[in-house]
């Protein structure tokens, strides 16, 4: 049953806009908690919630229930629970959120099985004021444009129609530094409501 939770996890990331990438956002020096952040989050469609819990000094579990996602070919499924982790960070000014699933949580008992599967990491831009947490995923279309025109050189690999970053920490910091107001590198944010 895990191995299809899976299975789907790695479906829904090849599916979805957002930039994969091998390293992390963040050095420990840039790692921050923020008790506000801790608690559930709805979106504003109401269909799907982020929990983050404190799961270390500067670091969080995430639980992020999908209500439906679109399976490979198109059609609406019931979605699921699955966990992360989560690290906060500050850099200049900006707040931003590198998520990335941890151990599988799987009952495979096959170690061959398991070494082949892969941490990544996705980056977003954080706005949290309140009771309202805003967050933009890195837009993998805008990536590739920008790669593809050669507005600058960073290290990646392509895998189908998917980015994936293999630059250093300090790249990726320079890349969302750069680029951290730009409304097409971390489009129109998702709005999420505390509930809990």
């Amino acid at each position: 049953m895990q191995r299809k939770y899976i299975i789907t996890f790695i479906l829904v990331l090849l599916l979805s806009g957002c930039v994969r990438s091998l390293y992390p956002l963040f050095t420990d020096a840039d790692l921050i908690f923020e008790v506000k952040l801790v608690g559930t989050w709805v979106e504003k469609d109401g269909k799907n919630t982020w929990t983050f819990e404190k799961a270390g000094e500067r670091e969080y579990t995430l639980l992020h229930y999908e209500a439906e996602y679109d399976d490979k070919m198109g059609k609406k499924v019931p979605g699921d629970t699955s966990k992360f982790i989560a690290q906060l960070g500050r850099l200049d000014k900006y707040l931003f959120l590198d998520i990335y699933p941890g151990k599988p949580d799987t009952k495979v008992k096959n170690g061959f099985y398991n070494f082949h599967l892969l941490s990544v990491h996705t980056i977003s831009r954080v706005w949290l004021d309140g009771d309202l947490l805003k967050l933009s995923m890195l837009d993998n279309d805008w990536l590739e444009r920008m790669i593809d025109n050669n507005a600058f050189k960073i290290a990646h690999a392509r895998l189908s129609d998917q980015i994936i970053l293999t630059a250093s920490t300090e790249e990726l910091q320079q890349l969302v530094l750069r680029y951290a107001e730009n409304t097409k590198a971390f489009p129109k944010p998702a709005e999420f409501h505390r509930i809990k």
